[in-house]
């Protein structure tokens, strides 16, 4: 069985034994460099060969702190090994709104699509979209935003009208090229206790959202992938309803027994672990013991269950190792 056939089977809750299993180095290879990738190609994972990952210098990392998007939202960044801050919102006042000019779609290319079938001869293939809510914040303004909810509804609807029939449909129908397995979008809809707004807010505004994209995305042949950081036990069973295949929450901060027995035989989870304590300094016996008990309450031996490596500037290796060892090996017995 290959890494692709792995993966697909876990998805759709077909037994594949051992769990797939990925891996996110974000900055850390710019830290712990070589150490690092070793480790990475030591126990390789099912989504991508980490002897093709590059090792970034800090002073590539620098050229980038200050740069405007493409959504026209200026960036600046403090600490070059975590994402900045947006100094200025295009959209702080709705009457820039008639003339704010949506950026255009990047185009697939014969040369991407070529890679994408050699990718697809081991691992498989991943295409993505940007995130929808997370865009509204970075352009309209957080704090403005959520009042929008209640004091100016319809420009809201306005802006995610824009948003998904200019530029999120023709960039997935772009994206769809690729001929995919796998398309990755995201938004981070929690506070470490609850969600950023109340639920039947999320249920008028975006699930209609959600549910288009997953419909083209199904009419495409691949799957949809869900990435959200923060507490979204109060959406679980809405991501499902409207046919999301693959979710990556913040398992840390939620019940874990509760989040199997809601999501078991229904979608696939693919948790991301504590990496701000546990993983920083906890002890690889701590780490292992952690992966292991919240894998433990989550899928089925038939599936439903891929394994995430998030990997920080301040993870000791030690502890990145034991993951990595203890994912690797990782079956799911009952």
């Amino acid at each position: 069985m290959t890494s692709r056939e792995r993966v697909m089977a876990t998805i759709e809750h077909r037994n594949s034994g051992r769990i797939p299993f990925t891996v996110a180095p974000h900055t850390s290879l710019a830290v712990h460099g070589r150490k690092l990738l070793d480790l990475l190609c030591r126990y390789p994972n099912d989504f991508f060969d980490a002897r093709q990952l590059k090792i970034t210098k800090l002073e590539d990392l620098r050229k980038r702190q200050d740069f405007t998007d493409k959504w026209g939202c200026p960036w600046h960044t403090e600490n070059i090994l975590v994402t900045g801050a947006i100094t200025e919102h295009p959209l702080a006042d709705w009457d820039s709104f008639a003339s704010y000019k949506i950026p255009e779609v990047p185009k697939v290319t014969p040369e991407q699509i070529d890679a994408a079938k050699r990718i697809g001869e081991k691992y498989p293939i991943w295409a993505g979209i940007e995130q929808f809510f997370q865009v509204m914040q970075n352009v309209r303004g957080s704090e403005q935003l959520f009042m929008d909810f209640y004091i100016q509804p319809e420009e809201i609807q306005k802006l995610i009208g824009r948003m998904l029939n200019e530029y999120h449909l023709p960039a997935l129908e772009e994206q769809l090229k690729l001929k995919p397995d796998i398309v990755g979008f995201g938004d981070d809809w929690g506070t470490q206790k609850q969600l950023l707004i109340n639920p039947i807010l999320w249920r008028q505004f975006f699930k209609p959202v959600y549910k288009k994209l997953i419909e083209v995305c199904h009419q495409g042949g691949a799957k949809m992938q869900f990435h959200s950081c923060g507490y979204t036990m109060e959406i679980v069973e809405e991501l499902i309803a409207v046919g999301m295949d693959v979710v990556n929450p913040q398992m840390a901060i939620m019940d874990a027994g509760q989040y199997g027995e809601t999501a078991r035989n229904r979608i696939t989870v693919m948790p991301d672990l504590n990496r701000q304590d546990i993983m920083a300094n906890g002890t690889p016996k701590e780490v292992e013991k952690h992966v292991i008990d919240m894998y433990d309450k989550l899928g089925t031996p038939a599936g439903g269950l891929i394994g995430y490596c998030p990997i920080e500037p301040q993870h000791p290796l030690e502890n990145i190792e034991s993951i990595l060892r203890t994912i690797s090996a990782y079956e799911k017995k009952c």
